[in-house]
């Protein structure tokens, strides 16, 4: 398992480089992210491809079906040893079926290398994980930040980090890619503790 960062020095840091931020650090320090263990990288991940276009309860509870179907945490070869018929049962549509099959034979075959993950760089892993049907790159990123807690991730295709930002910032319009790699270059290299402040403090505001 990859070890949990000294979030600590990642907030002297940011406390230092990006006064914008330390009102909500005060706030809401210490950040509780710590790696997830590696035999739930798969059950993760092919969480990312059953929830693409579901609301939120609807892939949640599609996922507690295939738990109970399956086992937990859900492996490749239990993917691989269900029938398609049994997945379909469950609600899940056949494109989805045959993502998830692929996803565990890519595991299987060692296409993907999981249990290398640790000693990856995270370009690597993208590398990796792109070249599999139904993962895109905000379920990616997000498995980089929450799952393997790299310190410096950006997920720019994740709309509350955006909205936040955009707050943060001043800015009149939701900022896209290239403007977000800009306006937090000065929070390298910890900008997935930022991110996680400004999730922070989007939950906050949410609970009001």
């Amino acid at each position: 398992m990859c070890q949990t960062p000294d979030w600590s020095s990642g907030d002297q840091y940011l406390r230092e480089n990006a006064t914008e931020l330390a009102p909500l650090i005060e706030k809401f320090s210490p950040c509780t992210l710590q790696p997830k263990n590696e035999k739930e990288y798969f059950e993760i991940l092919l969480t990312g491809i059953v929830a693409q276009q579901l609301p939120p309860d609807v892939s949640q509870a599609l996922m507690q079906k295939l738990e109970l179907l399956l086992g937990k945490p859900v492996t490749p070869q239990a993917v691989l040893n269900a029938n398609a018929e049994d997945f379909a049962a469950l609600g899940l549509a056949p494109q989805k079926i045959d993502y998830m099959k692929n996803f565990a034979q890519s595991i299987v075959c060692g296409q993907i290398t999981i249990e290398k993950f640790k000693d990856m760089s995270d370009t690597q892993i993208s590398k990796q994980l792109l070249q599999i049907r139904g993962l895109g790159q905000w379920t990616i990123e997000m498995f980089l930040l929450l799952a393997l807690c790299r310190t410096d991730i950006v997920p720019s295709a994740d709309f509350i980090f955006k909205k936040e930002l955009q707050s943060l910032m001043n800015l009149n319009e939701i900022p896209k890619r290239g403007q977000i790699n800009k306006i937090t270059e000065h929070w390298r290299p910890w900008r997935s503790l930022a991110v996680w402040y400004l999730w922070q403090n989007a939950d906050a505001k949410a609970k009001k």
